[in-house]
């Protein structure tokens, strides 16, 4: 008679050393087919300390002048009027826009065609940044990126004055 054998099986065994060299070739892989991102970061050139002998700013023509008031509800004021406009009592328009295609990026570009025009040149733009209390630190970045694109070669982040301050005020911003 035929002997039938009843053994236990034991558990199934699986060779895991293909599978550890797939792991191992797609990790190679994908690190060599892909590149971490780098940080950015933005370069700003800073003034040299101050000479205390030399206390005048440079005298800038107005006409080359946009200042630029960063609000809040990402909003972006600007504005060219000179501190002896304001004195003599001159209306002041202040404009607005924002952030979108159609908004700061076009009236940055209309005033560098308006500079172009009457000074031959773009690059004799000066921008004059400024914020307001509200302001965010994501709309200094963005118009900082602003500049980069419309390619103002001459931009300042400055602190507000007196003509900033009674514009703030007319326009609601602050309360004396």
């Amino acid at each position: 008679m035929a002997e039938i054998v009843t053994g236990k099986k034991g558990a199934p065994h699986t060779d895991m050393t293909p599978m550890v060299d797939l792991g191992f070739l797609l990790i190679t892989f994908f690190m060599l087919a892909t590149t971490f991102s780098k940080p950015k970061t933005m370069e700003i050139i800073k003034p040299a300390k101050d000479d205390p002998k030399n206390k005048d700013a440079p005298k800038v023509n107005k006409n080359r002048v946009l200042s630029i008031l960063l609000g809040e509800n990402n909003k972006v004021y600007f504005y060219q009027v000179a501190a002896e406009d304001i004195a003599a009592g001159k209306p002041m328009q202040v404009d607005s826009a924002d952030f979108s295609v159609g908004g700061v990026r076009e009236s940055i570009k209309a005033r560098q065609t308006e500079v172009q025009q009457a000074y031959g040149t773009k690059d004799t733009l000066v921008v004059l940044i400024k914020g307001v209390p509200k302001a965010t630190y994501k709309n200094f970045v963005d118009i900082i990126d602003e500049m980069r694109i419309t390619d103002v070669k001459q931009y300042a982040i400055i602190d507000r004055d007196k003509i900033d301050t009674v514009i703030m005020e007319q326009m609601g911003f602050i309360r004396r």
